[in-house]
């Protein structure tokens, strides 16, 4: 078999695929969410359960941003079908990021992180369900150095934790 009518075949087919997932992606329902201008939430209405466009009444899905004008702070995050949904953003007013947090269908769900003023971090962890799960730690703010870690099982400490320097048991945590 002559070797350059694979290799040329091969490329075409390599090329093809590219084609074919470009197209995809291009037309895909996350095009919308891509090329959408965010949206300030202060613009929607909010239901009790649901962020809600004024147009139509429906829930609103894409981008927002949450301006504070009185601390000059400001939020950003994703609705989708009218709840937060995947990381949510928060900075001080010199842009240095105060909060990560993640979420699935409008609760706090995944990887959180919290910063202090000058960009050291705060506290770091897990949530699921909207409570602490899985490991957490805390740290001092002059002294930039860890004084709490430990887990959590759905919001409540469990296991062995660190805190203040001084070591503490809880009630083992179940095996998940």
């Amino acid at each position: 078999m002559d070797k350059r009518i694979f290799a040329s075949e091969s490329y075409g087919i390599v090329n093809y695929w590219l084609l074919i997932c470009m197209l995809i992606i291009s037309n895909g329902p996350l095009d919308s969410l891509w090329a959408q201008k965010p949206r300030e939430l202060s613009t929607l209405f909010f239901d009790g359960e649901v962020y809600l466009t004024e147009e139509s009444g429906q829930p609103y899905s894409g981008p927002v941003v949450i301006a504070d004008p009185h601390t000059n702070s400001k939020e950003k995050g994703t609705l989708k079908n009218g709840l937060r949904d995947g990381m949510f953003e928060w900075f001080f007013e010199n842009n240095q990021v105060g909060f990560r947090d993640t979420y699935r269908n409008g609760e706090r769900d995944g990887p959180f992180e919290y910063y202090y003023k000058n960009g050291f971090l705060l506290e770091k962890g897990m949530m699921r369900s909207g409570r602490r799960h899985g490991l957490s730690e805390e740290y001092a703010f002059r002294l930039y150095r860890l004084t709490h870690k430990g887990n959590y099982d759905l919001g409540y400490k469990c296991g062995p934790w660190i805190e203040n320097g001084k070591s503490r048991s809880y009630d083992p945590c179940p095996i998940n």
